[in-house]
């Protein structure tokens, strides 16, 4: 990483850190940034990465619980980063549409027993059409939470939902995420339309 890339990356998190009080001590951000250095100066990439994730799960304390990189797909996305966006959001009855997001700023929870990380999260959907009446939906639709030796900072999500039965006219599905360990949640909200069978 060039000098000027490395400054950029340290500024730009150290804003982040700093721009709401009291979770992480912005001493403790500032030593895993200097640990991270000191390690990609003496060639150890392996022991930068170890500082540079440390200093990411001090940022994500920081952060408001909601979503990045919303999109809707062509196709089910591969993995984190891994989709290929639709072009519009018109539908036919017959064509699922499928919704991709990444969220951020839930709650971990770190195990040091078991040296894990622990996150907690459950969904509901609402389907409402052009008049604002709620045609669908469902609660705790979907569970992700469980436990993983890395931070779960690159954690991808994605709905299927089924447009069959539904009349051609504009309608959006308000998707909710609940960090159940955080206390906090997330709408997001996704209009779409039905062109026909």
């Amino acid at each position: 990483m060039s000098k000027k890339r490395w400054v950029l990356a340290w500024v730009l998190a150290l804003v982040l850190a700093l721009a709401a009080p009291g979770l992480a001590k912005a001493d403790d951000l500032d030593q895993a940034f200097k640990e991270a250095k000191k390690a990609a100066e003496a060639r150890d990439p392996a022991a930068s990465l170890k500082a540079l994730r440390k200093a990411t799960a001090l940022v994500w304390e920081r952060l408001p619980f909601g979503v990045l990189e919303v999109h809707l797909l062509a196709a089910p996305p591969a993995g984190y980063g891994q989709y290929l966006p639709r072009v519009d959001n018109q539908y036919r009855q017959s064509e699922p549409m499928i919704l991709y997001m990444e969220p951020v700023g839930f709650k971990v929870r770190f195990e040091p027993k078991e040296g894990t990380y622990t996150y907690n999260l459950t969904s509901d959907f609402n389907l409402i059409d052009a008049w604002g009446r709620v045609v669908g939906g469902r609660r705790d639709f979907g569970r992700f939470g469980g436990q993983s030796q890395q931070f779960p900072d690159r954690f991808p999500l994605s709905f299927t939902y089924s447009l069959s039965g539904l009349p051609p006219g504009d309608y959006r599905v308000e998707t909710t995420l609940r960090d159940l360990l955080g206390g906090k949640s997330h709408t997001v909200v996704t209009s779409f339309k039905i062109v026909g069978p």
